[in-house]
């Protein structure tokens, strides 16, 4: 468990949580969840690499993180939304991961996975952030991106780089600078069911991207 108020005695149980999600990634092990309490978490962050930070960095396979509300756990970083490097959630290279019903917010980034597979990110809350909310790229597959609200962003979700195979559905992307939801050379990717309304230039982009399924989206008021 992650939300108690001091880490100098938090043991990660639920009468004495973690103070942040930080905290928790060192002591989980793989087939883990991690419940986090309703909170803004604005304090803690974790180095990536010597030019990238992120709320949390996850770096084991099969963990579950569970917010108790996406309007009510939220994940702001520390730092201004346009530093080059800075995510509310960051992965790499693992499989099986599950967030869900957590917020993030004031990130150059929401979440972003980096050749993550066979994972899932749904009931969400993606705003405010500078490049995009949701964020696959570089080799992710046969993930599931399923009812997140990712509005206010430059990209509300984009699959970039050879991401294939994953399944973007139900989810609603308003309101982002560039667009709604983004494919660039990626493939065989299935989005359905999306609304993607009054973004400033596509609802749903694709660029460079073949072989998918588009269907069944509520795309409106794009500009």
């Amino acid at each position: 468990y992650a939300g108690g108020a001091d880490t100098s005695w938090g043991d990660g149980s639920a009468s004495k949580p973690f103070r942040s999600v930080a905290r928790a990634m060192q002591k989980v092990k793989s087939g883990d969840t991690v419940f986090v309490d309703a909170g803004l978490y604005a304090d803690t962050y974790v180095t990536v690499s010597s030019t990238e930070t992120a709320a949390f960095k996850i770096d084991t396979d099969y963990i579950t993180i569970i917010g108790k509300d996406s309007a009510a756990t939220v994940i702001d970083p520390p730092g201004a939304t346009s530093v080059s490097g800075l995510y509310g959630i960051y992965a790499d290279t693992q499989v099986n991961l599950t967030i869900k019903t957590l917020g993030v917010t004031g990130a150059r980034v929401g979440i972003r996975w980096v050749n993550v597979d066979q994972s899932t990110v749904t009931g969400g809350s993606f705003s405010s952030c500078f490049d995009a909310g949701i964020y696959l790229l570089y080799g992710s597959e046969t993930n599931t991106v399923s009812y997140n609200t990712a509005n206010s962003n430059d990209f509300g979700i984009r699959l970039i780089s050879t991401t294939s195979n994953n399944t973007v559905s139900k989810n609603t992307v308003n309101s982002n600078s560039t667009a709604g939801i983004d494919l660039n050379s990626s493939s065989n990717n299935t989005l359905s069911d999306n609304t993607a309304d009054s973004n400033s230039n596509s609802g749903i982009l694709l660029n460079s991207s073949s072989n998918n399924k588009v269907s069944g989206n509520m795309v409106s008021a794009n500009f």
